[in-house]
Formats: structure tokens, C-alpha cells, sequence
């Protein structure tokens, strides 16, 4: 099953980085993210660090408001996600110079948008580097059988 997902995933990172978010989310990352969610004993650092991610690839498609945001995860089925919860993601990323927030008009309400900035995209860059280093090594793992 890695074998199909890993190739399908050297194939997206050469096309659209949007659509590898749905393909790492489709592998291993959903696998681990149930499997972490039903065990009591869940890595939430890790899991931290797959939303900052999933998070800042969708900032590189466009800016973003937070329930936006939270609803686009949503959607993707892979990450439970009160509505709320994802602001201190944010505060942390902000703070981390991973992503810029401003203000701006929305049908005459002033809405909070957030960006991602070039130190942001560095470390998209890498985590999917590591990502694809991990994929590969679970795919050796396999082939040991």
C-alpha cells in the first residue's frame, strides 16, 4: 500500500503542494492520526506539528481567515478541530515569524487574515522533506517482511 501512496506522492510534489497535503494526509499521517486519537496516551506535540503544517500549505495557496481555516480542516476529514482551537496554532506560528496576520474589510467588518511568510515556506520545505525521507524509510521497513 506505501509503495502506490509514496509514488503518488514524488508525483505531487512536483506538480501542486496543495494536492500533496491530501495525498501525505491519505498515507500515513490519517493511519497515525486515528491511531493517536484512540490511544490515550496520544502524542499531542505530534500532532501539533501536522496541523502547523497542514496549516501553512494552505496559507501558500492564499491568505486565510481562522474559521476558514478550521473549516477547510474540517473538510479534509483527517483532523478533529473545535471551532476556536486553531487560534493558538496561529498565536504560535505568528510568533514563530511562520506566518503574518492582518486586518482587513469583509462586507463592513474588519476580518483577521493570516499569511505565510518565506520563513514559513523554509519549513514546509522541510518538514515535506522529512516527511518523504520517513515514507521512504517505512517503505524499506516493509520490504524487510
Amino acid at each position: 500500500m506505501l509503495g502506490h501512496y509514496n509514488a503518488m506522492f514524488r508525483t505531487l510534489i512536483k506538480n501542486d503542494m496543495y494536492q500533496l497535503y491530501i495525498c501525505m494526509i491519505d498515507t500515513y499521517v490519517l493511519e497515525k492520526y486515528n491511531y493517536l486519537m484512540n490511544n490515550k496516551n496520544n502524542n499531542t506535540q505530534y500532532l501539533k506539528g501536522l496541523f502547523e503544517i497542514a496549516i501553512l500549505m494552505m496559507l501558500q495557496k492564499k491568505k486565510m481567515y481562522g474559521y476558514e481555516l478550521t473549516k477547510e480542516l474540517k473538510e479534509s476529514k483527517c483532523f478533529s478541530i473545535s471551532d476556536g482551537s486553531i487560534y493558538p496554532i496561529l498565536k504560535r506560528l505568528t510568533a514563530n515569524d511562520y506566518v503574518d496576520v492582518f486586518s482587513e474589510e469583509y462586507e463592513g467588518r474588519i476580518r483577521k487574515y493570516y499569511r505565510i511568510t518565506d520563513l514559513g515556506k523554509t519549513l514546509v520545505e522541510n518538514r515535506l522533506r522529512e516527511l518523504e525521507s520517513i515514507l521512504k524509510y517505512f517503505e524499506e521497513i516493509k520490504g524487510m517482511d
